[in-house]
C-alpha cells in the first residue's frame, strides 16, 4: 500500500486529525518502507491551505537525499 492511501485512510475516519496522525507516525514504525530512506528522515505534515489551518491533508518525508511525498512511498508488512 502507498503511504497517500493510508493517509487518506486515516484522515477520512471519523476521529480527530491529529489523532489521525499520531496514528500514522505510530504505524510506520510497523511497515517495511520502499525506497529505502535510510537512518536519518523526518515525517513532515502538509496542512490545508486556509490561513492557520492546522486541518492536516498529507505528508512527505524529507531524507538527506531529498523529499519524498507520499506516494512516492510504499508500505508493507514484513513477513
Amino acid at each position: 500500500m502507498s503511504l497517500a492511501t493510508l493517509t487518506d485512510t486515516m484522515f477520512s475516519a471519523p476521529i480527530a486529525h491529529r489523532d489521525a496522525v499520531r496514528y500514522v507516525a505510530s504505524a510506520l514504525d510497523d511497515f517495511a518502507i520502499t525506497p529505502e530512506l535510510g537512518s536519518v528522515w523526518q515525517l513532515r505534515y502538509l496542512y490545508d491551505d486556509q490561513p492557520g489551518s492546522f486541518r492536516v491533508v498529507d505528508m512527505e518525508i524529507a531524507t538527506p537525499a531529498g523529499t519524498l511525498s507520499s506516494n512516492d512511498l510504499w508500505l508493507r508488512l514484513p513477513v
